[in-house]
């Protein structure tokens, strides 16, 4: 089932265009209850701890991927009953177009009345053609909200463009908001990840995650700042990328127990109260300046009359 008899974690075949090849797993249950299991073909993905998973549906196209394994083979629902044993055969069908480098693909086993969420089980499978090793190249593709166990997450987004495993990723990234509040220093602060990654999957999105905790995202524009190292290979990053107020509302409703920030409501009602004063002092200073003559001092601007007595003569 297995070419290279060293490997034992996966099966790594040797492959020709247009070949089919039948690869065959075995499953038991060892439970006292009959359980049923469901194989689904996936590519490899890169979790954001830099470990290779199997639960993520990828795409032909996605991160330049050339050839989906879900387009090789089928998915199978297997029923075992109690204490029995199954070997379950899955032909794969190789593209008729020649690739480069490596189809890291695999079968996810979960329980489909839980769902995929559920699987914690995956079988791999590794095709090339050459069985030469291909190189990997990290790109800056934008920006992403997301709730995760009902908190809220930003991600940068690197992706692997080539098809090759790439080895002891180190990533030093910044993010910022970019708004008025910001500005002031009273908004967000930056965020910065310093990570490494084991293994980097082909063809793969390599998330970069900032826990928000309990502060709820906030829709604008941010600026990312950043490299990564593999080996000898060095990357720099850059950009500016717009969470919109649509994705921010979503990932915030989402999510649960967030604190809101309130500065900016009391930075504009203080600047509210104090326009108010200053527009009542100016309204006291000019009735002030220009009253009405009727209400000027008494006395004001009148003449003054002498009366003058003289005495009579008898």
């Amino acid at each position: 089932m297995i070419e290279d008899s060293s490997v034992t974690d996966r099966f790594q075949l040797i492959v020709k265009p247009g070949q089919q090849r039948q690869v065959t797993i075995s499953f038991t249950n060892f439970g006292s209850a009959p359980v049923q299991l469901t194989a689904s073909p996936r590519n490899a993905s890169t979790s954001d701890q830099g470990k290779l998973i199997y639960s993520n549906v990828v795409h032909a196209g996605d991160n330049k991927l050339q050839f989906a394994f879900t387009e090789m083979t089928k998915p199978k629902t297997i029923h075992l009953d109690a204490q029995e044993t199954k070997d379950v055969s899955f032909t794969i069908n190789v593209p008729k177009s020649p690739f480069i480098g490596l189809i890291m693909g695999g079968f996810y086993i979960y329980d489909p009345t839980q769902g995929p969420q559920a699987g914690s089980v995956a079988v791999p499978v590794w095709l090339t053609q050459t069985n030469k090793a291909v190189g990997g190249t990290l790109l800056l593709t934008g920006i992403h909200a997301k709730a995760v166990n009902e908190q809220p997450y930003m991600y940068v987004n690197l992706s692997n463009t080539q098809p090759g495993i790439m080895k002891n990723v180190v990533v030093h990234m910044k993010i910022r908001r970019n708004g008025f509040m910001e500005w002031l220093n009273l908004g967000l602060k930056p965020m910065t990840a310093d990570l490494r990654y084991d293994t980097v999957a082909p063809n793969s999105a390599v998330p970069i995650a900032f826990n928000q905790k309990q502060t709820p995202i906030k829709a604008g524009n941010y600026v990312v700042d950043g490299t990564a190292t593999a080996g000898k290979a060095k990357w720099k990053f850059g950009g500016t990328y717009s969470i919109s107020k649509e994705q921010a509302d979503r990932v915030n409703k989402a999510s649960k127990n967030l604190i809101y920030d309130y500065t900016w409501a009391y930075l504009l009602g203080i600047v509210g109260l104090v326009v108010l004063i200053i527009i009542v002092l100016l309204l006291i200073h000019h009735q002030l300046k220009y009253r009405p003559r009727h209400l000027r001092k008494r006395g004001e601007g009148k003449k003054a009359v002498f009366v003058r007595k003289s005495k009579s003569n008898r």
